[in-house]
């Protein structure tokens, strides 16, 4: 499954914490990790955040496998592959880490605030698609099976010489203005309807022509991509990966 990724890593502004109720005996770095999950299709609307901080000595952040050691502990949980953590999120955070803590406006400055800011782009199209390959191999309706749906014409005041099995996967499948669940138009008076083993209710034609993207009653229609310019912002990363 492909992921595609923004990593930003900032130096807060904010210079100082809260009131910790101890005194500070060492140089420290407060980290702020954020993995946003956005989906392709609608960029403003997360799926799902994970956010954690943590404090600690400058010192055993830089010494050997710490750091690495307290970031993983940080993202255990947070759905990243091993193999992206050791190749992109440790290298970047640590060496940024290093640079900020090396730069003279820090020399002497107790507490370093670090942000690391994560947008990780799901591509629903992959999953659906890699769902259905790995489930029950489904395939299309063929023309044959939808043939073979008993039809009968629309009539409000027929239903009840529709057989009652017939007559209750329809009453289940309408909804409360009884409108074909395709098109969304109401059921006229002559109108041909058929009911599929899902129990929504068709018109005859809606079910013919959308015959190709039938699953045993789910539909799969693809949706329109944003521009690849929704992820894009100054002064960030951009790049595929995959986590899987």
């Amino acid at each position: 499954m492909a992921f595609r990724f923004c990593i930003k890593i900032m130096q807060e502004k904010e210079n100082h914490l809260q009131p910790l109720g101890f005194e500070i005996s060492h140089h420290l770095f407060h980290i702020n990790v954020e993995f946003r999950y956005i989906s392709s299709h609608y960029p403003q609307l997360p799926l799902e955040t994970h956010n954690r901080s943590i404090l600690c000595p400058r010192d055993l952040f830089f010494s050997e496998q710490n750091g690495r050691d307290i970031l993983i502990s940080m993202v255990a949980d947070f759905g990243a592959s091993q193999d992206f953590i050791d190749t992109v999120l440790v290298p970047d955070v640590m060496s940024f880490a290093w640079d900020t803590h090396s730069m003279p406006m820090n020399l002497g400055r107790q507490v370093i605030k670090l942000r690391v800011e994560l947008v990780i782009e799901v591509r629903p199209n992959d999953e659906i698609e890699e769902s259905l390959e790995s489930s029950v191999n489904f395939k299309p309706a063929s023309k044959s099976s939808i043939e073979a749906l008993k039809r009968v014409k629309w009539d409000d005041d027929e239903l009840d010489h529709i057989p009652s099995k017939e007559r209750r996967k329809l009453a289940k499948g309408l909804s409360s203005r009884k409108e074909c669940v395709v098109c969304l138009e109401e059921f006229l008076d002559g109108d041909e309807v058929a009911s599929l083993p899902c129990s929504h209710v068709y018109h005859y034609g809606c079910i013919i022509k959308w015959r190709p993207f039938w699953f045993g009653g789910q539909t799969y229609m693809s949706a329109i991509r944003p521009p690849e310019s929704a992820l894009h912002a100054p002064g960030t990363y951009y790049s595929p990966v995959s986590f899987l």
